[in-house]
């Protein structure tokens, strides 16, 4: 696997990593909390209050959103790399009361045909891809199996934090930690994805590494 399309490290391939996302990294009601609200809010300022037909949650991990997102459609599909974070997600899902189906898939490479769903949701996984082609990739992916919405995460390199690091204030990650990318290089991947930037939403503007992005898929010729 290329090292821009990094979700496929062992760090979510291990055995236990599910039940470790499900129980111990969000296990704070505030850290647990902080992707859905900027999610919901963005979902509502752009009138998707109605379940839509079908939402795609990719990576869906150990399930954190499903909850939450499933709640908002009339099918709630979850895709993700790694088998562990999928078992970790069962029961959750099957406690949902609208149908749900979780799948193994690469983000990159998503098993649907074009605008397969209403709504796409990727949280948390595009600060991982290292490779400018890889983010353009990606980008383009989320948006060729949307007809409607694609809202996903990203760091945002013009946030305090991102900041320090440039001034050598605040340590670096490393060559395979997460990676901050401008608004405006994340902007121009959706134009060429053929869908345009229509609102960015973060928990505190330049505060917030963990930035949301909406966009809408232009109509498709035929």
């Amino acid at each position: 696997m290329a090292r821009g399309e990094s979700e496929a490290s062992t760090k979510w391939l291990g055995d236990g990593c599910g039940e470790h996302y499900r129980l111990s990294r969000f296990k704070s009601r505030r850290a647990a909390g902080r992707d859905l609200e900027c999610v919901r809010a963005l979902l509502e300022q752009l009138g998707a209050r109605d379940p839509v037909e079908r939402l795609l949650d990719v990576p869906c991990g150990s399930g954190r959103l499903s909850r939450e997102l499933a709640a908002r459609a009339r099918r709630y599909v979850g895709v993700d790399v790694s088998r562990p974070m999928l078992r970790a997600a069962a029961p959750l899902l099957d406690e949902l009361a609208q149908p749900a189906l979780a799948i193994e898939a690469r983000a990159p490479r998503l098993p649907f045909r074009d605008g397969c769903f209403d709504v796409v949701v990727a949280c948390r996984f595009l600060h991982h891809l290292h490779e400018e082609q890889a983010l353009g990739r990606a980008i383009g992916e989320l948006a060729r199996v949307s007809r409607g919405l694609v809202i996903a995460s990203f760091w945002d390199a013009s946030s305090l934090p991102q900041w320090r690091r440039s001034l050598g204030l605040k340590r670096a990650e490393g060559p395979s930690g997460r990676v901050a990318v401008r608004r405006e290089r994340i902007e121009s991947c959706f134009d060429a994805a053929g869908a345009d930037v229509i609102a960015w939403r973060a928990t505190l503007r330049f505060v917030s590494q963990q930035t949301f992005v909406a966009a809408r898929v232009r109509a498709r010729s035929t």
